[in-house]
């Protein structure tokens, strides 16, 4: 299986949490969908949406989302701190998983993530994102990317998220110099 990367694109974005509900569900973390006065889903997310901005643009207000979760470094930190060799790399899909039995709980690994995403359960064992692995080897796409109504969510190899990006980018450079 070719080694798989997620893209989360900020400028598409809406802030729906469609994506950490449908992890949630995936993954049969509850309570499943949170209720309409709570803006964040409680329990385990494995996916944090944060906002940015707003951002005044002329007479426009920007106001932007990005959502965050495990992003399967090529090299993590995460590992490599770990005591108990409880984080490994899939060696096929380099998908960064947890091995549950060996986690004490320790968070070393929240410490040094970047991206601050390690979630804890009740037991206080990590859980990460495992990018849906057993659905990428069925060949269906990640539960975020296939829920996502804004089409935000791509997994791809990094050459085709490098290949998006480009694309994006010169889409933006003509937006710019037709203003």
């Amino acid at each position: 299986m070719t080694p798989k990367s997620i893209f989360r694109d900020a400028e598409l974005c809406v802030n729906c949490k469609a994506c950490v509900v449908a992890c949630k569900v995936k993954h049969m973390f509850p309570p499943y969908p949170s209720r309409p006065d709570v803006s964040e889903p409680v329990g385990i997310n494995l996916i944090h949406v944060h906002p940015y901005g707003p951002s005044i643009d002329g007479d426009r207000v920007n106001q932007s989302f990005v959502a965050i979760a495990c992003m399967h470094c090529e090299d993590p930190p995460c590992l490599w701190v770990c005591p108990t060799s409880a984080i490994v790399k899939d060696r096929s899909t380099h998908i960064t998983l947890v091995k549950r039995e060996r986690c004490i709980g320790c968070r070393a690994c929240l410490w040094v993530c970047p991206y601050g995403v390690p979630s804890f359960d009740d037991e206080g064992k990590l859980v990460l994102c495992d990018l849906c692995i057993d659905r990428l080897k069925e060949g269906k796409q990640t539960a975020c990317e296939a829920t996502c109504p804004a089409r935000a969510i791509f997994v791809g190899t990094p050459e085709e998220i490098a290949e998006r990006q480009a694309r994006k980018a010169v889409e933006r450079i003509g937006r710019s110099l037709m203003e």
